[in-house]
C-alpha cells in the first residue's frame, strides 16, 4: 500500500460517535461503577479503554492531533486509574492496564503516562492475585515488557517478553507479533522500520481477503471502513505504541495513511536517533 496517496474512510464521523459513546468520555464514577466492580471487577473499564483506544484511531484518521485529544484521553486515564486503585479484584486488570497504557501512550503527556507505568502490573500479578494462562498472563506480561521499557529497566523489559510468546493469547486480544518486539526491545532500530513494513503490509493484505478494504478507481486511492473492526485484535494498536515511544527517542519510524497516520506523532521528539545506542548486552539478549 505504499503506493496509495489517498486514502478515504467510509462513515468516520459516525465511527468517531460510537466510540465516542462507548468510552463515555466526562463520566464521574458513580456508585453504581463500584458495584460493578465489586462483582466484575474492571471488565466495563477494559471496553471503555479499548473503546477510547478506537476513538484514538478515528480521530488521527479525521485529522486530529495528539495535543487536541490530550484533554479529554488524560482526563479517562486518570479516572481509569482511579477504578484500579478501588477495585480489589484481579479480574480483568491486565487488560484493562494494557489498553488504558495505550490511551495515555497516544494522547498523555509524558508525566502522566511516566504515571501510568508506574502504577499498572506485570507478569508476576497485583491484588494479591497472579495472573492465569487463560489470556491473563499474555496481557500481564505485555504490560510488564511495555512498563520497564518505558521506565527504562530493559533487563525487566525483555524478562516480561520472554514470557508473551509462551502464555495463552484469547482470540479477542492481539497486541504485537514478536518479529516487532524483538528490535524494539534491542533498540534496533533499522529492523524495526522493516517489521513495520511487513506488518503494514500483512494488515492490507487480510483486510482485502476480509473484503474490508474498497479500491477506488483511481490506483493512488483506496476507500476503507474502520466500523467492522474490533479494537482489540483487528486494529495494530500495540504497533502503533511502540512506534509511538520510539518516535519520542527520535526514531523516524513508517507510519500508514490508513493503520497510523502521521499526525498521530505530530510532537516533536525529545531525543535524537537511538540507531547506534546499542550496548553488547542489548545486542545479545536473543
Amino acid at each position: 500500500m505504499s503506493n496509495v496517496i489517498n486514502v478515504k474512510v467510509l462513515g468516520l464521523s459516525e465511527s468517531i460517535r460510537k466510540a465516542e459513546n462507548f468510552a463515555k468520555f466526562g463520566k464521574p464514577i458513580e456508585k453504581s461503577d463500584l458495584t460493578f466492580l465489586a462483582g466484575n471487577g474492571l471488565q466495563d473499564a477494559a471496553h471503555r479503554a479499548s473503546s477510547c483506544m478506537g476513538w484514538v484511531w478515528r480521530q488521527w484518521l479525521n485529522g486530529a492531533s495528539k495535543d487536541m485529544l490530550a484533554g479529554r484521553v488524560e482526563a479517562f486515564v486518570d479516572r481509569g486509574l482511579e477504578l484500579r486503585k478501588q477495585s480489589t479484584s484481579y479480574d480483568f486488570l491486565a487488560l484493562h492496564d494494557l489498553y488504558l497504557l495505550h490511551c495515555a501512550i497516544f494522547a498523555s503527556g509524558e508525566s502522566q503516562l511516566g504515571t501510568v507505568a508506574e502504577q499498572i502490573g506485570d507478569a508476576s500479578g497485583d491484588k494479591g492475585q497472579k495472573p492465569g494462562d487463560n489470556g491473563e498472563l499474555y496481557a500481564a506480561a505485555w504490560c510488564g515488557m511495555m512498563k520497564y521499557g518505558i521506565l527504562g529497566d530493559s533487563k525487566k523489559a525483555v524478562e516480561q517478553s520472554d514470557i508473551i510468546w509462551s502464555a495463552f493469547r484469547e482470540p479477542g486480544v492481539f497486541a504485537a507479533a514478536k518479529s516487532l518486539v524483538v528490535p524494539w526491545l534491542k533498540k534496533d532500530w533499522k529492523a524495526f522500520v522493516k517489521a513495520q513494513e511487513k506488518d503494514f503490509e500483512k494488515l492490507w493484505s487480510r483486510a482485502r481477503k476480509d473484503g474490508w478494504t474498497f479500491k477506488a478507481d483511481s490506483p493512488n486511492e483506496c476507500v476503507v471502513t474502520t466500523e467492522r473492526y474490533q479494537i482489540g485484535h483487528q486494529w495494530c494498536w500495540a504497533h502503533c505504541g511502540l512506534a509511538i515511544l520510539a518516535r519520542r527517542e527520535g526514531v523516524d519510524v513508517v507510519t500508514d495513511p490508513f493503520w497510523f497516520p502521521k499526525n498521530a506523532m505530530d510532537r516533536k521528539p525529545e531525543k535524537k536517533p537511538l540507531a547506534d545506542d546499542r550496548g553488547p548486552d542489548q545486542l545479545n539478549m536473543f
